[in-house]
């Protein structure tokens, strides 16, 4: 619901700010006062497109802005998501063309493009005046009236649910038959792979095995000398630690018999002597095995070089080599099974294709039914209108489609998760004429009322969900009790939708819950429009205007009073 509108620059408006109450909204004023700038302003912030002559001669830039209550929208949430924008608090659009040409919009204060604004609009607003209808005359729009007018929610809902089952269970047996194809490549790729890896058969952690070795064979004669000189000092040298520590040992224990308590010492002496023996025996195993030091070096150095190409092809360290080698393994068991996989996977495709036909056929008959009942009920209010003679027809088609594995009559058909018909509105406005689309309806007039009617009969099925809808031109035509009735239907509506109506008509104003009079005045030598909401006898005043013109009698306002004591 629109709750605030500031218009600056604009055509002769230089400034207006609007704060129109739910409900039943009438615009009245003269020809000329300004009400199709203030339709046209709603225009730009439903995202159409700006033209610069628009702009208020001598100022800088138009600028519309309007405040409208969020509305709980699954599809409005999604797209504030998508754009970053806030949207708990209301929104704010904005729009700005400048006099050069170039023109900007906002929603929340966050930069959109006119795009977006085109997206969210019809959760906003609908505006139908002349030659004008924001996604009314679309046939997704129109498919989208039925499934509202008949509370499709939980059946949409099973067709959307199945046809995404479908989907991932056709996704499959693409993946598995590109699999396929790719087979006989791909099993030769393995089992090179698998062979070249099992031609060098590394061992976890080998690599790091033989870099250590390599830096001991690479030293090998630097170890024989350190351990020599190591051995001398420990063991084979005059002053060796080993016989040392051993006459240490024995002049201790000596001692000891003589009376002193040094059995301790003594001890200490003794495990000082062993510790140097089984060092002794470990220094002379560090030479063994580096008799060949040159040929084993050679073998290491070969060997880790097989290594170190296979870490270079399938990933380091060598545990990743070992870890590709499994993933291929279970890759060819996998392409060994693929044909059993392949016809699951089908059969699988199959009956969720089966689930989803079943679905969207129910989906189709009641959609058909539905927009038999829903072309009654406007008809019904159409005819209060002066369009009783107006013939309204759903047409439901198939989209062909030889590709689509859906075949309806012998023929591939189009689907999707909205269902597999789409849907055209057919009317033919009088008597005689051929059924033509709504799109190409020539009376504006006619088109709002058509518009009107859909709505009010949407509204009976209590499934409208508070839109801002701008009604221009509705009353073209009408007069006397068809203008009352139009009145009428208006009032009904907008005990739901937020409804705007700029009209001409006293039996329709005088119904209004709220009336606002566009006047166009002269201020500074300049024609600006002001924008006043009528009460008490400035409404009877205005009314009777609309009843008698510019020169108002007595009788004039009598018949006002009168048509407002009416509602």
């Amino acid at each position: 619901m629109l709750e605030r509108l500031e218009v600056r620059s604009l055509g002769i408006i230089d400034r207006v700010v609007l704060e129109p109450s739910a409900g039943f909204v009438a615009l009245t004023g003269e020809t000329g006062a300004g009400k199709s700038l203030l339709v046209e302003s709603l225009k730009l912030l439903a995202g159409q497109r700006a033209q610069a002559d628009l702009v208020r001669s001598g100022d800088p830039t138009l600028r519309v802005e309007g405040w409208f209550k969020t509305p709980d929208e699954e599809e409005v949430a999604a797209l504030l998501e998508e754009v970053g924008v806030p949207g708990d608090e209301g929104l704010v659009v904005r729009r700005e063309i400048a006099a050069e040409g170039k023109n900007r919009a906002w929603l929340n204060d966050v930069p959109v493009t006119a795009a977006t604004l085109q997206r969210l609009a019809p959760f906003l607003l609908a505006i139908h005046g002349q030659h004008e209808q924001y996604g009314l005359g679309e046939t997704a729009v129109q498919r989208r009236l039925v499934d509202e007018f008949a509370d499709h929610g939980q059946l949409l809902e099973k067709v959307a649910g199945a046809y995404e089952r479908w989907e991932k269970a056709a996704g499959k047996v693409l993946e598995l038959e590109h699999a396929r194809a790719q087979r006989r490549d791909r099993a030769d790729v393995i089992a090179f792979q698998v062979g070249e890896i099992d031609a060098v058969a590394p061992r976890p952690a080998e690599d790091e095995e033989l870099r250590q070795r390599r830096q001991v064979l690479r030293h090998a004669a630097r170890i024989h000398e350190l351990s020599a000189s190591l051995l001398e000092r420990l063991a084979e040298g005059d002053k060796a630690a080993a016989a040392e520590l051993a006459r240490a040992q024995r002049e201790a224990e000596q001692m000891a018999e003589c009376g002193l308590a040094i059995n301790e010492l003594a001890e200490r002496l003794r495990e000082a002597r062993v510790l140097v023996e089984e060092t002794v025996r470990d220094v002379q195993g560090l030479s063994e095995g580096l008799e060949d030091g040159p040929g084993e070096l050679d073998a290491a150095e070969s060997r880790l070089f097989q290594l170190e190409q296979l870490m270079l092809k399938y990933g380091s360290p060598l545990d990743a080599v070992l870890e590709h080698r499994e993933a291929l393994i279970s890759e060819r068991e996998q392409l060994e099974g693929i044909e059993d996989r392949l016809q699951e996977a089908i059969a699988a495709a199959d009956s969720a294709l089966a689930a989803y036909a079943e679905v969207a056929q129910a989906l189709d008959d009641s959609r058909r039914a539905a927009g038999e009942r829903f072309v009654a009920a406007v008809s019904e209010i159409l005819g209060r209108l002066e369009m009783g003679g107006t013939r309204l027809e759903f047409e439901w088609r198939e989209r062909p489609d030889s590709a689509s594995p859906l075949v309806r009559d012998g023929v591939g058909v189009r689907f999707d998760g909205d269902g597999v018909r789409e849907c055209e509105l057919l009317i033919a406005a009088n008597p005689g004429e051929e059924l033509r689309p709504m799109a190409r309806i020539a009376s504006g007039g006619e088109l709002s009322r058509l518009h009107l009617a859909l709505r009010t009969a949407l509204r009976r099925r209590d499934l409208t969900t508070g839109l801002t809808l701008l009604f221009d031109e509705v009353d073209t035509g009408l007069g006397g009790g068809t203008a009352a009735a139009l009145g009428s239907v208006l009032a009904e509506l907008a005990s739901v939708d937020q409804v705007m109506v700029v009209t001409h008509l006293p039996q329709v104003a005088a119904q209004a819950d709220t009336q606002l009079r566009v006047a166009k005045t002269v201020e500074k030598g300049r024609a600006v429009t002001r924008v006043v909401a009528l009460e008490g006898e400035e409404r009877v005043a205005e009314l009777a205007r609309m009843v008698a013109g510019e020169k108002v009698e007595k009788s004039a306002l009598e018949h006002a009073r009168a048509l407002l004591r009416q509602t």
